[in-house]
């Protein structure tokens, strides 16, 4: 079943693609959501929301088993990657909407961004193979290009348009 079979579909011809930027901001807040209780469920008191930062930074001092510690690290900074991106993907979705990209195009890119923060997340936390950690590194290169072709895409719009 190809993606333009999927388009055809009745409800996808409308335009759902700012959806995401909701979906990508839940995205990033998941880790942190695992790694505060998996901090506390190995060391009580490890995670203080009223001192969040503070939490994260002493860490290491916590009677935490190495692997855990080390996944709950990876998570925070997966949580901190995200949401580093997501001005991105949101910058480029409202551009090509604001240009009318072709809806399929709009659908066709956000789900790749969010399909590629999913896994870039899970290979993130769980990934603690130095080589095996090009798999995180290629899957935030997909959401990147995903954010490329979307401004590229609203580019060529605007292009065409007299000014």
């Amino acid at each position: 079943m190809s993606y333009a079979y999927l388009a055809a579909t009745p409800g996808l011809q409308y335009n759902y693609s700012l959806y995401a930027i909701p979906i990508g901001w839940v995205i990033g807040m998941v880790p942190l959501w695992w790694a505060a209780p998996i901090a506390n469920k190995y060391s009580k008191g490890s995670y203080d929301n009223a001192n969040p930062k503070d939490s994260w930074a002493n860490i290491d001092s916590k009677p935490i088993p190495l692997q855990i510690k080390g996944r709950i690290k990876r998570a925070i900074a997966a949580e901190n990657n995200t949401h580093t991106n997501l001005p991105l993907f949101a910058a480029a979705l409202v551009a090509a909407n604001a240009a009318h990209v072709d809806v399929g195009s709009l659908h066709f890119h956000a789900s790749v961004w969010i399909i590629s923060r999913i896994a870039y997340t899970f290979a993130y936390i769980y990934i603690e193979n130095r080589k095996a950690s090009a798999i995180r590194s290629a899957l935030f290169g997909v959401g990147v290009l995903s954010c490329f072709a979307l401004i590229i895409k609203a580019a060529n719009k605007y292009s065409s348009m007299p000014w």
